[in-house]
C-alpha cells in the first residue's frame, strides 16, 4: 500500500479540496447569501428594458391619451396602453429575474429547495429594486411636468356625465394595469430567476435563450 507522503492531506483527495464556505466557518458567518451585483444587473437591465419599450410604445401609438378625443367623442386608446404596460412590465422583470439568478454564486451547501429559494429572492429583490427607480422617476417626472403646467390653467369643455364616468374610468384603468403589472412581474422575476439558477447550475449554454437569428455563427 502506497503511503501518505503529505501529512496535510488526510482522507480527501489533494485534487478536490474543500470549498472556502466548508473549510474556513467564518467564510459564511461573514458573507451574505444576498449578492448585490447580480440584483443591481438586473435592475439595470429592466429599467432599460422598460424604458426603451415604453417609448416604443409611445412613438406606434400606444401611449397613454385622453379618454376624451378633441372632437369629444370616447377615446379606448388608453385601454390598449394599459395592455402594453402590463406586457413591458412582465418582459423587463423577466429578464432581470433571469440576470440575476444566472449571474448569481453558485452555493455548494444548501439542499436544492434552499437554493431555488435563493435564486428566487434574487430575482424578486432586483424587481423590486427597478421598480423603486421607476417609480422615482416617473414621480420626478410627474413633478416637474406639474410645476410647468400649473400656471398654464385653462377652463376646457364642458362634458356630459357619461364622457366625466368614462374619463374617470381611465384612471381606474390604468391604476389596475399597473398593479397588475408589477404583481405579475414579480412573479416572472421569481420563476426566470430560479430558471437563471438551474441553467446555471447544470451549466446551459446562452444559446438556449438567445434567438437563432442573433447566436454567433
Amino acid at each position: 500500500m502506497a503511503e501518505n507522503l503529505n501529512p496535510n492531506i488526510t482522507g480527501q483527495s489533494a485534487a478536490s479540496p474543500n470549498p472556502p464556505h466548508l473549510a474556513n466557518p467564518s467564510y459564511l458567518a461573514n458573507s451574505s447569501y444576498l449578492e448585490w451585483g447580480p440584483v443591481w444587473a438586473g435592475a439595470i437591465v429592466a429599467v432599460a428594458i422598460s424604458t426603451i419599450l415604453l417609448q416604443f410604445g409611445a412613438s406606434a401609438g400606444l401611449a397613454v391619451g385622453d379618454a376624451i378625443r378633441p372632437d369629444n367623442s370616447l377615446s379606448y386608446n388608453f385601454i390598449v396602453a394599459g395592455l402594453w404596460i402590463l406586457l413591458v412590465s412582465v418582459s423587463a422583470s423577466a429578464a432581470a429575474g433571469y440576470i440575476s439568478g444566472r449571474m448569481r454564486m453558485k452555493m455548494n451547501d444548501a439542499a436544492p429547495d434552499e437554493v431555488e429559494f435563493r435564486d428566487g429572492i434574487h430575482g424578486v429583490t432586483s424587481w423590486g429594486l427597478a421598480t423603486v427607480i421607476v417609480a422615482m422617476a416617473t414621480a420626478l417626472t410627474a413633478a416637474v411636468a406639474s410645476s410647468l403646467s400649473a400656471a398654464d390653467v385653462s377652463t376646457g369643455p364642458e362634458f356630459s356625465g357619461e364622457m366625466q364616468n368614462w374619463a374617470a374610468n381611465q384612471t381606474v384603468i390604468m391604476g389596475f394595469a399597473t398593479a397588475a403589472g408589477s404583481a405579475l412581474g414579480a412573479a416572472a422575476a421569481w420563476f426566470a430567476s430560479v430558471t437563471g439558477g438551474k441553467h446555471r447550475n447544470d451549466g446551459t449554454s446562452h444559446h438556449v435563450v438567445v434567438p437563432s437569428p442573433l447566436r454567433r455563427k
